[in-house]
């Protein structure tokens, strides 16, 4: 039970802390970019990957034998049957795994899409930025997949049924994306369906690679139209 509580509480206070982090580092002269915009967002990214590296250091002290899951994972896995998202349970996670990405990117894109067009924003792509927005949805994403996945899957298994697992995986990730991109109620039900898919993959990989992968990519998607919506560089 102790390390139930304290898996949930340093995962919620971790989320509070990211989700404040703007006023937490608006005090830290910290020069790394010219643009204000792109500024903000790296000193948002070496904070959150600090508080990462926390997760795992703790994560490996209460629970050692979580660091299994500090690899790609297996691929050719068995995905179980999960009905409500066409899982049957036939296939493997290599191509489950692809299949998940194209559908769950291709919401995500028609989501920012609109996102982007409604804002007037779509004549600001660049290839310049690209470069980093690469660099900064690896290590957002990264440090997401720590905090929600490697830590409450290492350490609630096998304390706590693996669908509770992934639903607390769900709610804790899908929460803070209220105040995320996209944001509101649909953000929040958006990242929770995708935390719970993404603490699957890891518990039936026993990885956080395809986790790591299908939320990279989903970066790329939602960084690139902030990118644009920001006019950043």
């Amino acid at each position: 039970m102790t390390k139930i509580v304290f898996t949930i509480v340093y995962v919620m206070l971790a989320t509070v802390a990211l989700v404040s982090s703007s006023k937490i580092l608006a005090n830290i002269n910290l020069s790394l970019h010219t643009n204000s915009f792109v500024n903000g967002v790296l000193k948002h990214q070496l904070f959150a990957l600090s508080i990462a590296l926390v997760a795992v250091l703790l994560t490996l002290i209460f629970t050692p034998e979580s660091k299994k899951l500090l690899r790609f994972g297996d691929l050719n896995a068995i995905a179980q049957p999960l009905k409500w998202m066409g899982i049957n349970g036939k296939n493997t996670w290599g191509k489950e795994g692809l299949q998940l990405t194209l559908f769950i990117s291709l919401a995500t894109g028609i989501f920012m899409f609109l996102a982007v067009k409604s804002t007037n924003s779509l004549q600001n792509f660049s290839w310049s930025f690209m470069p980093l927005v690469l660099l900064i949805s690896l290590t957002n994403s990264c440090s997401e997949e720590i905090l929600y996945r490697f830590v409450i899957n290492g350490n609630l298994s096998p304390l706590v049924s693996t669908s509770s697992i992934f639903m607390i995986s769900a709610i804790l990730f899908g929460l803070p994306h209220y105040f995320g991109y996209p944001s509101g109620g649909i953000g929040m039900l958006m990242a929770g369906v995708l935390g719970y898919i993404l603490s699957k993959a890891t518990n039936e990989t026993q990885g956080i690679g395809i986790a790591w992968v299908i939320h990279f990519i989903q970066d790329v998607i939602i960084m690139s139209a902030l990118f644009m919506m920001n006019k950043a560089l």
